[in-house]
């Protein structure tokens, strides 16, 4: 009688623990990512949804935890959620069978390249698991089929001024504007050819010889078409350039410049930015006033325009309507 009452207990207690043991393995749901890799073959970069597994449905409120191994975070993508103290914290409600987190991807990191990131899950929250390899390694693979766009090498070498040319200035897209003109009309652009070039060139002028003295300011602006580098890696910028003469309109300004808009669009010359490309009016600068001699600038780095539009200005002052105001020529001017 007492051995069948020590079976009887031992059979309970048995039971007892079997039960126990299912009820914990009921208690919690195994997480995995939905497939162990993903390829985008894509040319828009729009954001990816990393979708992950939940089975059973989660008994709880929970996370999951993801790292990104040699992140380039904040580089060439960034999540929702976002990165924090080094993780990713994928929220999972109670009674979910599935979680997910965007993966927003960065053309200012990724530019045209392709892209490859993996993912790990490092930790779950209560009420949740995972398999020890199986499941918790993830790898994106961007195919990356965006197209390089630019309008390199943009030449303009002033045919209109050439032989078969019309003479008529500007060029085809490109615009002139004159913020001041002399009592003569002498202070713009006008077609030049000297010197074994086609090109264009200034000189106020009078045409009995006379010379204005101090209220006959002239001002001129030869603006480029819109210019994209977008795709462009190392852009520079060359053109050939004379000065004759060496007359500055005063101690800080000089008779020549070269600025650069990412904001002119053909109609807002008063309100667009423009930026002095100092290393052009350096170049400018270095040609002798003191004879003829056009010569090339050599290539002006435009590295920090890349990925944008550019317009170029070449600007001429001029503080007077006399023949030894300072004249300049330009021709050949490249970007590429």
């Amino acid at each position: 009688m007492r051995l069948f009452n020590i079976q009887s207990v031992l059979f309970i207690l048995l039971s007892m623990i079997v039960l126990t043991s299912c009820s914990d393995d009921d208690s919690v749901a195994l997480v995995s990512f939905s497939s162990p890799d993903l390829e985008v073959v894509t040319d828009t970069l729009t954001p990816v949804t990393v979708n992950f597994e939940i089975s059973p449905a989660s008994p709880q409120d929970s996370n999951i935890r993801i790292i990104a191994p040699q992140s380039a975070y904040g580089n060439s993508f960034i999540t929702e959620p976002p990165l924090s103290a080094g993780e990713i914290n994928v929220p999972v409600s109670a009674g979910a069978t599935s979680a997910s987190f965007e993966l927003i991807l960065l053309e200012s990191g990724i530019g045209f390249e392709d892209f490859i990131q993996d993912f790990e899950i490092i930790a779950v929250g209560p009420g949740l698991a995972t398999n020890e390899f199986d499941g918790r390694y993830f790898s994106f693979n961007l195919v990356n089929e965006r197209v390089q766009e630019d309008d390199l090498p943009f030449v303009e070498n002033f045919g209109v001024c050439g032989p078969n040319g019309s003479f008529e200035l500007p060029p085809e897209e490109w615009t002139i504007i004159d913020v001041a003109q002399n009592s003569f009309g002498t202070g713009g652009f006008f077609c030049y050819t000297g010197q074994g070039v086609t090109g264009v060139g200034t000189n106020p002028f009078t045409p009995e010889g006379e010379a204005t003295s101090g209220d006959d300011y002239s001002e001129s602006w030869l603006i480029s078409p819109s210019i994209s580098l977008g795709g462009a890696e190392d852009p520079v910028l060359s053109f050939n350039f004379d000065r004759r003469f060496d007359a500055p309109i005063d101690e800080n300004t000089l008779a020549y410049g070269l600025q650069i808009s990412t904001d002119y669009d053909g109609t807002n010359f008063e309100t667009a930015n423009w930026e002095v490309f100092q290393p052009a009016v350096d170049a400018m600068t270095a040609n002798d006033p003191g004879f003829d001699g056009i010569s090339n600038t050599g290539e002006l780095s435009l590295a920090q325009y890349e990925g944008e539009d550019i317009s170029i200005a070449f600007i001429y002052r001029a503080v007077d309507a006399y023949f030894q105001a300072t004249s300049i020529r330009i021709s050949d001017v490249l970007v590429e």
